[in-house]
């Protein structure tokens, strides 16, 4: 279960992910009409864009024009006798070259990120034991810009900070918005356990490939060609996950 808190009131709520990002024109074989690429499209949890984002390549680089910083809704005291004070977060940030802190960028790397970008959810989010938080672009969805895949360790870190995404403006695009309210990145949880692949034995295929052309047959329709029609199968037979949001009353 994915856990999240909002820096302040006005901050999106995630969203569960959808099939179609796109309002098409009339016609057949549009790619989110494929269900196995429709189930990916949903796969998740959409983190929103908090706010209207909008930069601006120049010479000497890329450009915020929309900085802003929110202030939480709540205090933080750091001692018990002390007086709370709210906390504050900016929208996005770049690198800088030859920055220290959080890690070091050497003047050697920073021509290979100067394109990046780091953007505030405004949320903090936190999993059950052995769940990681994976991010990842939105699947299938084509932008002037995209989302860097993470991997975060949120059940045991318990970050003091809104988690944010890395973005990779497009150099070819001079300017690029995000409006309020956008998906601006795709989020899911993954189990922490060992994965493995092993082919198979050649009996065991034999029996898969058996079962495939079972399958084939009983459920295949003909079609134009010499192909059968699977479509329509598939998609009554196709077991899809689910992903619901639940905010506090």
């Amino acid at each position: 279960m994915l856990h999240y808190y909002k820096f302040c009131s006005e901050i999106p709520t995630p969203s569960p992910a959808r099939g179609a990002y796109h309002k098409r024109e009339p016609g057949k074989g549009w790619p989110e009409e494929c269900p196995p690429m429709r189930a990916a499209n949903s796969f998740g949890w959409d983190l929103l864009c908090p706010g209207d984002l909008e930069f601006s390549l120049h010479e000497e680089g890329w450009h915020l024009d929309t900085p802003l910083t929110l202030e939480s809704d709540w205090v933080y005291s750091a001692g018990d006798d002390g007086a709370g004070v709210a906390l504050t977060q900016e929208n996005a940030w770049f690198w800088e070259q030859d920055q220290m802190l959080p890690h070091v960028i050497s003047s050697e790397v920073y021509p290979e990120i100067k394109n990046q970008v780091k953007v505030s959810t405004f949320l903090f989010m936190r999993t059950e034991s052995n769940e990681l938080l994976y991010f990842s672009d939105i699947p299938n969805l084509s932008r002037p810009f995209r989302v860097l895949s993470a991997l975060v360790d949120t059940d045991w870190y318990p970050a003091s900070y809104p988690w944010h995404c890395v973005l990779e403006l497009d150099p070819g695009t001079e300017k690029i918005r995000i409006a309020r309210g956008e998906p601006l990145c795709r989020v899911f949880t993954v189990r922490r356990e060992h994965y493995s692949a092993q082919e198979m034995p050649l009996a065991d295929f034999e029996a898969y490939f058996e079962r495939s052309q079972r399958w084939l047959s009983e459920y295949g329709r003909e079609g134009d060609s010499e192909s059968l029609d699977i479509t329509g199968s598939y998609v009554k037979q196709q077991q899809l996950a689910t992903f619901t949001v639940h905010s506090q009353a």
